[in-house]
């Protein structure tokens, strides 16, 4: 056997089993089948790491060297040089190609190549393991018969016979390549004639090669006491580094490791700033300069994580803030639009206008809504997600851009800026009273300082987002028909006239727009603009189950909650709206806290609807006029409002309607924005055709029955009046027998209509009467010093007679009305 030949198993030997003692046991595959092809019929190399065994089986009878050969041989081999690292030997699938066939013009034979999946730095003994170091390219090896060592080679070096032929004490010559091509980490299905806008590309800019050679181009520049001192700051700022680990480190390691370490955009901000330590400006410019997108992304990412990994429930409180992965549940989101509204009814199985539900297979998540395409095929630019108040649109949107900014999605998206439209009102006023207006430019740096040098925005390779939140809190409404077009993103113009333009694609016709809000409000918007169409459905019943268990670390608390919503049909229902869900989860774990014998009947769904209404108000007061949440006020405005939508509901409960139009909105005093923008209760329902009627409704059938019923009972506490009976005006005198007349008619209107027409309403408005419920609407819809309401004794042994002599459909429903007139803690 050569001499040469025989080192150059040693070494390999030698260096594999040191490496093979901290890889995983699948790894050892690769490195066997490689000393498997080049051993040969020569010898079988045996590697047992974990026994700590490794050594030569000879094949064939063939005899080993001795051993003072084999050391004369491996001091040779130590005096090569280093071989390059792992970053520097990837090579794109051309230049694989161009090798092949520079070899096959030259008549040499093949020379066989390898694709290793190991993640794993073959060439470096120091170097841990990391999901940051990128999977090495094929490579091709060639073996120097002469040195017996292993020649990396790279695209700028092709194996000829020259080369061959060189002199064995020259120096291996290596060079770094250029960034590769881009990848598509996603959707690997689209078209290829879409370059500028097809989902899943990779700017070159932000692939890891390209990064990693412009911060090791930039630190070579350094000498040797200047890298020793940055590796001195590197060390002194950062604990996971040591000088001991460094010590021995050239430019080429230190980079690998700080990438690996930091990952690529951490790790070109670091080096950016450690260059800034050691007084060299020219150099953090110059890489910063190099680097320019990664490292504006980087800081937007930051700036995003920062205001976006907490969300605070209910009312905002100091402390009470929790994070949003660990209690999101995303929602149904649908490309159907249909409304949205449950069609589910614990009484009525035919409800009246039944809603349209989306389909399951027109669902998508949520991080999927700009890999969709238009009608006729090409990628999306505008979409417009509708939805429920309550049904989470907010927090979706929330959630989406914390998953970009923790590269867990839309990877190929460069930079995503949010301008939610409540900070766009605000923005707005201010410029009122200051009377100036603002270029697109100075709206990106007032919100997001870090685009200070986006001199790239209009460039069609710059891919970015914006993502603009809740379009019915903008007051002024947006005119599409007579704002100028404008073009120009340095133009000076109205606030208003810029977000038109944007929304046209006349400013940044490239960049991609998400606009949210309530369907009432985005039907200002031209449907020309918006590509795409998606509603939010809401919680599957599975996902309710979620959500309810993923917020408690109580599993035993989850589970009683979720038994106990379970135990009210339309409690249940409702929680397809996550705000829903939220209530249910905050009143019930108090409950179960707070009392021993809690969850031993069904909850009582009229305090429920109550504080659903409460909160719903208290939001449009906060959203849409302004008022701070901790010092609200109900005005007469507010109950003038309740009221009139409570006649509407109970005209509709009556005709055995639950859709109305702008005509019954007008007949009622209502304005189409204040219900179906601002209310919370009520929604749109799309339209086919744009001739078409506007369509409304409330957002549950449940709704409406509630408004019915708590009209019927606000009437009869604030002006002494039974809406059931219009031809009897009660008297002060008399309000003791009234109340009970009241409740007489509503159990005779119920009894004389059809199964499930009036059940939830006669259970409402039982339940608004019971002492408790009467306390929650103190001070807002009526005087704190009202006198409480009288005869309750009286109305208890009316429904005891009627449930009686009723039939055993009904028996059922009056027994419910009965547990919601007594006196309990809910």
């Amino acid at each position: 056997m050569p001499v040469s030949q025989l080192a150059w198993y040693v070494t390999l030997a030698n260096a594999t089993h040191s490496l093979a003692l901290g890889l995983r046991a699948a790894n050892l595959i690769f490195f066997n089948s490689l000393l498997l092809h080049y051993s040969g019929a020569v010898g079988q190399i045996n590697l047992s790491p974990f026994t700590g065994d490794s050594g030569f089986e000879p094949v064939g009878g063939t005899e080993m060297a001795s051993d003072s050969e084999v050391e004369g041989i491996l001091q040779v081999s130590q005096n090569q040089e280093r071989p390059p690292s792992s970053y520097g030997s990837m090579k794109s699938d051309e230049e694989e190609e161009d090798i092949t066939e520079a070899q096959c013009s030259s008549g040499k034979s093949e020379l066989p190549t390898f694709t290793t999946h190991t993640r794993v730095q073959l060439n470096r003994n120091v170097s841990p393991e990391t999901v940051f170091t990128e999977i090495t390219q094929q490579q091709s090896v060639s073996k120097h018969h002469q040195e017996g060592t292993f020649v990396t080679e790279t695209p700028q070096t092709q194996i000829c016979a020259e080369e061959e032929e060189r002199d064995e004490h020259s120096p291996i010559q290596v060079d770094y390549p250029e960034p590769l091509p881009p990848v598509k980490p996603e959707d690997e299905s689209q078209e290829e004639g879409d370059e500028e806008q097809q989902p899943g590309k990779l700017h070159p800019e932000f692939d890891l090669p390209y990064i990693f050679k412009s911060m090791q181009s930039s630190l070579t520049s350094l000498g040797g006491p200047e890298l020793h001192l940055f590796k001195r700051y590197l060390c002194g700022r950062h604990p996971s580094f040591t000088m001991t680990e460094l010590e021995e480190s050239d430019t080429l390691d230190i980079v690998d490791k700080m990438l690996e370490r930091f990952g690529k955009l951490q790790g070109l901000r670091v080096a950016i700033r450690m260059l800034e330590s050691m007084k060299k400006p020219e150099l953090a410019q110059e890489l910063e300069k190099k680097c320019k997108r990664a490292v504006i992304q980087y800081e937007l990412k930051c700036g995003l994580i920062r205001r976006h990994n907490c969300i605070f429930e209910g009312v905002p409180r100091a402390g009470q803030h929790l994070y949003l992965k660990y209690v999101y549940v995303e929602p149904q989101i649908s490309t159907q639009g249909h409304g949205g509204v449950n069609p589910l009814h614990e009484v009525r199985s035919d409800p009246p206008n039944p809603p349209q539900v989306a389909s399951p297979d027109s669902m998508i998540g949520g991080n999927n809504i700009f890999r969709l395409r238009s009608l006729n095929g090409s990628p999306v630019r505008c979409v417009l997600t509708t939805g429920l108040p309550g049904i989470g649109n907010s927090v979706a949107v929330q959630k989406f851009m914390l998953d970009w900014a923790e590269d867990r999605a839309n990877l190929d998206i460069q930079f995503v800026f949010p301008f939610p439209f409540r900070e766009m009102q605000s923005l707005r006023e201010r410029n009122i009273v200051e009377k100036k207006d603002i270029s697109m430019l100075e709206l990106l740096q007032t919100y997001h300082n870090e685009t200070r040098s986006m001199d790239f925005l209009e460039q069609p390779d710059c891919k970015v987002l914006f993502v603009m939140d809740g379009i019915d809190i903008y007051k002024k409404h947006l005119d599409f028909k007579n704002t100028p077009v404008v073009t120009d993103i340095k133009a000076v113009i109205p606030l208003d006239s810029l977000l038109v333009n944007l929304i046209r694609g006349s400013l940044l016709p490239h960049a991609l727009l998400w606009l949210t809000g309530r369907r009432a409000a985005t039907n200002q918007i031209p449907p020309e603009y918006i590509h795409r169409v998606t509603e939010i459905q809401g919680y599957s019943d599975e996902q309710k189950d979620d959500y309810l268990t993923l917020r408690y670390s109580d599993k035993s608390l989850a589970a009683k909650i979720i038994r106990h919503t379970k135990k009210s049909p339309t409690i249940y229902t409702l929680c397809h709206i996550p705000f829903c869900c939220w209530m249910v989860a905050m009143v019930y774990e108090r409950g179960f806290r707070n009392y021993d014998d809690y969850g031993d009947e069904p909850p009582k769904i009229t305090s429920f609807f109550i504080h659903y209404m409460i909160i719903q108000n208290n939001r449009k007061l906060e959203k849409y006029h302004g008022q701070n949440p901790n010092s609200q006020k109900w005005t007469d405005m507010d109950k003038v409002f309740m009221l009139n939508l409570g006649c509407l509901a109970l005209e509709l409960l009556d005709n055995n309607r639950s859709v109305f139009y702008e005509e019954d909105l007008h007949e009622h005093h209502l304005v189409v924005k204040e219900v179906a923008w601002c209310s919370g209760l009520c929604t749109e329902l799309p339209r086919t055709n744009a001739e078409d009627k506007r369509v409304f409704c409330f957002t549950h059938l449940s709704f409406l029955e509630f408004m019915a019923a708590h009209y019927v009972w606000l009437t009869f506490r604030l002006e002494e009046r039974n809406v059931l009976d219009q031809s009897h005006r009660v008297s002060k005198l008399f309000k003791e027998h009234s109340l009970v007349d009241m409740y007489r008619k509503a159990v005779d209107r119920y009894l004389s209509a059809p199964v499930g027409q009036y059940d939830l309403f006669l259970r409402f408005l039982c339940g608004l009467s019971m002492t408790l419920n009467d306390g929650l609407l103190r001070g807002m819809l009526f005087p704190h010093n009202a006198p409480p309401l009288k005869g309750l004794e009286e109305v208890v042994r009316l429904l005891t007679k009627r449930k009686d002599s009723a039939g055993p459909e009904r028996q059922a429903n009056l027994s419910e009305c009965l547990r919601e007139l007594e006196t309990s803690e809910d």
